[in-house]
């Protein structure tokens, strides 16, 4: 009897041991739900909480900044360019000495290195084709000989650096600083004949360092966005020469906005007019700087952007509004009127 019952009793511990575990200790459907997204984080390959791998509004669709002296970008990407550019001016007694027309093909390359909300940003031109139509020199009309004359050469280099922050909880609204300097390696040297008809006269134009800093806003909202630059431009020597003639080149000081409204109806294309405007600040009375007093300088910027994947060309046709858009454009040798082809790409 004592052998039956004991026989009983391993059975049944048998048949519980074969049970299935209380349902109590299975997860339930929203516990399960995380783990879920965790696994598709992964297949994606973004860590939850981690930056986008798709630039922002802004870093992919704000307006090219180009030559004349450029607008300030709000947010930071790593970014390669390449410029074709002409540019015109019909006015070139910004400078001393002479008078006359210009006009200018450029070919530069640039970018920027994205460092958390910092942007490093250069730029180099590294030729500059110069024809100058000249009707004044020193000592009066030049010789026909010196009317047309055709000088290639290196433009200025760029260099500056950016520090943007989100201003709201989604991202959307942009500002900070930057500063940008223009360093004058531009190489061009132009020859007129002397009074004798014989000797040659070396004219070296009179270049500027800049100094530009700038506060800095953006934002966007759908297919729409916005940029905005308000700062100062100094521009200071060092001077000048004609021959044995040293020109003494004053310190100029103005008021630099940018206004830029961008509108990306699709994806692989976008639309943006820029409007910059330059206030003079400062009196000058240097000698033969007589006509840099009192500028204001407007200039429009029509910007026309494809994109293919990770790669941009933009199209920008820029114009001055004013008439001291001319001299504003000697100044800083980007020309009156303008057009630029870029192509870009980026990296993230």
């Amino acid at each position: 009897m004592s052998f039956l019952l004991g026989v009983a009793l391993l059975c049944l511990g048998g048949g519980a041991a074969n049970e299935e575990p209380p349902e109590t200790n299975q997860p339930s459907s929203d516990e399960a739900a995380p783990a879920a997204s965790d696994a598709e984080d992964a297949d994606s390959g973004t860590k939850p909480g981690a930056e986008p791998a798709e630039p922002s509004f802004l870093a992919r669709y704000a307006p090219a900044p180009i030559e004349g002296p450029g607008i300030r970008l709000p947010e930071p990407l790593t970014r390669l360019y390449l410029d074709a550019s002409y540019a015109r001016t019909d006015d070139l007694s910004g400078l001393p000495l002479v008078a006359g027309s210009a006009h200018n093909y450029r070919f530069a390359v640039g970018g920027s290195l994205a460092w958390h909300r910092f942007s490093f940003d250069a730029e180099v031109a590294f030729s500059n084709i110069t024809t100058i139509d000249v009707t004044q020199v020193p000592g009066g009309e030049p010789l026909d000989v010196d009317k047309h004359q055709t000088a290639t050469s290196l433009g200025d280099t760029r260099l500056g650096v950016t520090w943007t922050q989100p201003l709201d909880d989604a991202g959307q609204l942009v500002g900070g600083f930057g500063l940008r300097g223009r360093f004058p390696t531009h190489t061009v040297i132009f020859q007129f004949h002397l009074v004798d008809m014989v000797s040659l006269g070396r004219y070296v134009f009179p270049y500027y360092f800049h100094v530009e800093p700038t506060a800095i806003l953006g934002g966007w909202s759908g297919p729409f966005g916005f940029v905005i630059n308000e700062g100062l431009t100094l521009m200071t020597g060092p001077d000048g020469n004609f021959n044995d003639l040293h020109i003494i080149v004053p310190n100029l000081l103005f008021w630099s906005a940018y206004y830029a409204a961008v509108f990306a109806p699709v994806r692989a294309v976008a639309l943006s007019a820029e409007l910059s405007t330059n206030l003079q600040l400062n009196h000058v009375t240097a000698m033969y700087f007589d006509k840099v007093n009192g500028i204001f300088a407007a200039t429009l910027d029509v910007d026309l952007q494809v994109h293919f994947g990770r790669f941009r060309v933009d199209a920008v046709g820029q114009r001055g509004l004013t008439r001291d858009s001319q001299i504003f454009g000697v100044l800083q040798y980007s020309g009156t009127n303008s057009v630029t082809l870029r192509l870009g790409t980026y990296f993230n």
